[in-house]
């Protein structure tokens, strides 16, 4: 009898790890693709910011349009912290997939609605003050989604995988942000500039709408992580409140997610959106030139950021992070130089090249961003740290590349930036300290 129990346990074993293992990939797969569709929602704004500047921001000097709309695309980041505390309190209270699933439907709203909003030609100011509501919705929602998706997929992986699983994370928003980039590119080399500037720029954001109804089916399948769930059994979880917790107890933690997630932002929006209106008003490539370059670059790094990912998985996150933050310092003027040869093919070479450092440091931030933090308040410092560090890296630094290279006439400014975000982030790293092991790795965080 007791043989047979022995084998009744060793068989029960397999089975409740491979159900454990296929709920982990059902999760993962739901949470990226909701990713996915938020960066392609989020980001289709910058890749056509240029036929933006003159829809909305009409003017007889294109700087100024491209300054406007980059304005615009800044106000994003402004409540992004807001959106952080509302989707973290949801997240560590009630749920992370709660959480997920409203900032999805969220998102694809205000993108929908972007895409039907009149122009200034047709209802005047209101036209540029419906889009900077819109914009800032959709900021609001991404506030709460990158927190909710990395502890979410943290919470589901293998501890010994957790860098691969979520490395796909900024993986699969890469696609997002290809989709984005071929959809704007499609558009500006088949339509005509008149079409584009009643119509075309529309397509793009209507696209949100079935995607995002994709998206929300599959974040409706999915349940919330055992971790979660034990952790929300405690009395004391009743009475938290994520985000006093999180100043209370996890600042210094909390301080340098931030600037982290600063140099992360700088990298992500200077790189892959930024660098969109830079080929086509600063260095003078067609529109159509400027996506497909953006859009071969973004690719690679999809496939770049799992590699990333393992390397991830044997060195850790805080490797990752100081070969990225090294890599830009290094690469960054090589990278950009490149792109200002007036040669496609040398401008793809050049931007592939910045993805390098970019690819290292997606991977290992979103890795090691939920590490500082316990289950009871993770969804809430990953998401509010992340949401800081992106109101300066990623809603200024756009503007303030634009701002920097017509004050001086530098085209090397955006690479300097990179760079100095690179020195940034080595000083950051080289403050972070590993905890000691515990017995049960399940509920603590490895970072402070």
């Amino acid at each position: 009898m007791n043989n047979n129990n022995a084998v009744a346990g060793a068989t029960a074993l397999p089975v409740e790890q491979s159900e454990q293992a296929r709920k982990a990939k059902k999760a993962t797969r739901a949470a990226v693709f909701g990713t996915f569709v938020e960066y392609y929602d989020f980001s289709v704004y910058g890749y056509v910011a240029a036929t933006l500047a003159m829809v909305f921001f009409p003017s007889d000097n294109p700087t100024t349009g491209l300054l406007n709309t980059f304005l615009v695309f800044g106000s994003a980041f402004l409540v992004r912290p807001l959106g952080a505390i509302a989707f973290g309190w949801l997240g560590d209270r009630v749920g992370r997939r709660t959480s997920l699933i409203a900032s999805i439907t969220l998102m694809g709203a205000a993108a929908t609605l972007i895409g039907l909003l009149p122009g200034y030609a047709q209802i005047g100011v209101w036209a540029p003050i419906l889009l900077v509501v819109l914009r800032m919705l959709q900021g609001f929602s991404a506030g709460g989604e990158i927190g909710g998706a990395a502890s979410y997929i943290r919470e589901w992986a293998p501890p010994r995988r957790r860098a691969l699983y979520i490395s796909f994370l900024p993986s699969i928003a890469q696609f997002g942000k290809g989709l984005a980039a071929a959809i704007a590119g499609l558009a500006a080399a088949t339509l005509t500039d008149p079409q584009m500037l009643e119509w075309g720029w529309r397509i793009p954001f209507l696209l949100a709408l079935p995607l995002g109804i994709i998206g929300l089916w599959m974040r409706l399948s999915i349940e919330d992580s055992p971790e979660f769930e034990s952790k929300k059994q405690d009395a004391s979880a009743k009475r938290q409140q994520p985000f006093s917790d999180l100043i209370r107890n996890y600042l210094r933690p909390l301080i340098k997610v931030m600037l982290i997630a600063l140099v992360q932002n700088v990298g992500t929006y200077i790189g892959t959106v930024f660098i969109a209106a830079y080929f086509s008003s600063i260095l003078g490539y067609s529109k159509g030139q400027a996506s497909t370059i953006v859009l071969i670059a973004v690719i690679l790094a999809a496939f770049l950021i799992p590699a990333a990912g393992q390397l991830g998985s044997y060195r850790g996150g805080r490797s990752l992070l100081k070969m990225s933050y090294v890599a830009y310092a290094i690469l960054s003027i090589p990278s950009f130089w490149l792109m200002q040869q007036g040669s496609v093919n040398l401008a793809c070479a050049g931007l592939a090249l910045g993805m390098i450092p970019y690819a290292l440091c997606q991977a290992g931030t979103y890795s090691v961003m939920p590490e500082f933090f316990p289950t009871d308040v993770r969804h809430t410092g990953v998401a509010f740290g992340h949401s800081v560090g992106a109101v300066v890296g990623g809603g200024l630094g756009p503007y303030l590349a634009t701002w920097l290279i017509g004050a001086t006439g530098d085209q090397f400014t955006p690479a300097d930036i990179l760079c100095v975000a690179g020195i940034i982030g080595l000083i950051v790293i080289s403050t972070v300290r590993k905890n000691a092991p515990t017995s049960d790795d399940t509920h603590t965080h490895q970072f402070s």
